[in-house]
C-alpha cells in the first residue's frame, strides 16, 4: 500500500470539483436495491430515513441503537461500482485500527491507490482548516464524532449523497448528512475473569456493578481499576457525564477515582487491555475503556481471560462512532462517493468487526463477535452530533482533579 505524507500533495487542489455535482451517476445502477442504499435524488437535508426512531426533532435515541430492522440484506461490494483512481485520506485513526479495510480495498481493486496521512484527530482537523480550499484531503476518517462536528461547524465538509445518508440511522450521523458514522464502539468495563473473584469478591462479571458511579465508590476496586484519560473517547465520556449527570457529580467521580481508588492510568488502550488480560500482580484487574480493545484480544484467542461487561443507561456504556466527512471540493466525486459506499457495504462493516472488534452501523449487517449485540445493551440517550472536538472543558476538569498521564 502506498503511503504519502500530506505535505507531498499540497498542490492537489487544482481542478477539484464539488462532491455532489456528479456523485449521483455512480449509483444509478444500484438505486433500486432494497435496504441500506436509498434513492440518490434525496439531498440528505431532511435527515434521511435511517430508521433510528427519531421523531424529527433532532434528538437521538441511542437506547435502541440499531433502530427498526429492515427486510433486506446490506449492499455488497459486488453491487457497487469499481474503485479506480487515487484518494487522499486524513486519518485520525491509527494504522492498526483502520488499515485492514484499506488493504482489503486496494487488494480488491488494482486501480485504486489510497494515500493515507495518519495523525491525531485534532492535528488532522487543524491541518484541514489551515489548508482551506487548498487541502489535498478528499475525506477525513475520524476516530470520534467530535472532529467531524468541528469540520462541519467550520464549513469544511459537504453533505453526503442521499443514499449514503439513508444507509445509516440518524443516531449515528450528522442530522443533515454532513458526516456519517462508519463503525461503532461502546464504553465497557473490561475485567480479568480468572482473577476477578479473588481480587474483588465478585463471583463473576455478571455481579459487577451496572452503575458507573459505583466503580468510584466501592472499595473493592481500590488499586485494581484502570482507565486511559488521554484519549479523546475518554474525554468524550467525561463530557457526556457532565451533560448527563452534572459537573459536580462528574468532579466527585474523577476525584474519587484518583484519591480513593488509586486508579491506574494508561496512555494506550491496547496496553491497558493487554495488562488486564495478563493479570499479573501489578496489573489492573478491571479497566474502563472501549469494548473493541477486549474484542480484539478475544477474537485472536477465545480462551483469553479478558472479558467485558457494561453499565446501563449511563456514560459508562456510551455508544460512539468512528466516521468520515468529505471535503467541500474533491477531484473525483464519483470515486469518493463509491469509496464511502464501500465502507458502509457489508464487506466494509465485516472487516472492521473481524479485525477491530467494532460494531456495524448499517441495518442489514449483523454483529458477529464475542461481545453482546447492541440491542442487548442499554446505552444512554446522547446526541453524538453535539460532541465538541477539543473537549477542552473535559480536559480542564481532568487536569484540575489530577487525572492525567
Amino acid at each position: 500500500m502506498v503511503r504519502r505524507d500530506s505535505s507531498s500533495t499540497r498542490d492537489a487542489s487544482i481542478g477539484r470539483r464539488p462532491f455532489l455535482a456528479t456523485a449521483g451517476a455512480s449509483v444509478a445502477g444500484i438505486a433500486a436495491l432494497a435496504g441500506c442504499l436509498g434513492d440518490d435524488d434525496d439531498d440528505g437535508s431532511d435527515g434521511g430515513s435511517g430508521g433510528s426512531g427519531d421523531d424529527g426533532s433532532g434528538a437521538v435515541a441511542n437506547a435502541d441503537p440499531l433502530g427498526e430492522p429492515v427486510d433486506s440484506e446490506a449492499v455488497t461490494w459486488d453491487d457497487l461500482g469499481d474503485l479506480e483512481g487515487e484518494l487522499t485520506i486524513y486519518s485520525g485513526r491509527t494504522r492498526d485500527q483502520i488499515d485492514p479495510v484499506f488493504v482489503a480495498l486496494e487488494e480488491e481493486y488494482d486501480g485504486l491507490t489510497l494515500n493515507v496521512d495518519y495523525d491525531d484527530n485534532d492535528v488532522q482537523v487543524n491541518q484541514i482548516l489551515q489548508e482551506g480550499e487548498a487541502t489535498p484531503a478528499d475525506l477525513m476518517y475520524s476516530q470520534d464524532p467530535g472532529a467531524l462536528g468541528e469540520l462541519e461547524r467550520n464549513g469544511a465538509v459537504q453533505a453526503l449523497p442521499g443514499d449514503v445518508v439513508d444507509a445509516v440511522p440518524e443516531s449515528y450521523r450528522e442530522p443533515d448528512g454532513y458526516w456519517t458514522g462508519v463503525t461503532g464502539r461502546v464504553r465497557a468495563v473490561q475485567y480479568n475473569s480468572e482473577r476477578l473473584a479473588e481480587e474483588t469478591e465478585f463471583d463473576s462479571g455478571d455481579d459487577l456493578p451496572t452503575d458507573i458511579f459505583e466503580y468510584a465508590e466501592d472499595e473493592r476496586f481500590e488499586g485494581i481499576i484502570s482507565t486511559r484519560p488521554n484519549s479523546g473517547t475518554f474525554r468524550g465520556f467525561i463530557q457526556a457525564m457532565v451533560e448527563l449527570e452534572g459537573e459536580e457529580a462528574t468532579r466527585e467521580w474523577v476525584r474519587a477515582m484518583v484519591e480513593d481508588q488509586d486508579v491506574q492510568l494508561f496512555s494506550g488502550g491496547s496496553d491497558q487491555a493487554e495488562a488486564v488480560n495478563r493479570g499479573g500482580d501489578d496489573d489492573p484487574i478491571v479497566a474502563l475503556g472501549n469494548s473493541y480493545y477486549a474484542a480484539r484480544i478475544i477474537n485472536e484467542d477465545p480462551d483469553a481471560p479478558i472479558r467485558a461487561t457494561f453499565t446501563e443507561n449511563d456514560p459508562g456504556c456510551l455508544f460512539s462512532i468512528a466516521g468520515v466527512g468529505v471535503m467541500n471540493d474533491v477531484e473525483d466525486p464519483e470515486l469518493v462517493a463509491e469509496f464511502v459506499r464501500h465502507l458502509l457495504a457489508a464487506e466494509g462493516q465485516e472487516f472492521m468487526m473481524d479485525a477491530n472488534g467494532e460494531y456495524p452501523v448499517v441495518e442489514g449487517v449483523d454483529y458477529v463477535g464475542d461481545l453482546p449485540d447492541l440491542e442487548d445493551l442499554n446505552p444512554p440517550t446522547f446526541d453524538l452530533s453535539d460532541f465538541d472536538m477539543d473537549l477542552q472543558e473535559a480536559q480542564d476538569l481532568l487536569t484540575e482533579e489530577g487525572m492525567t498521564v
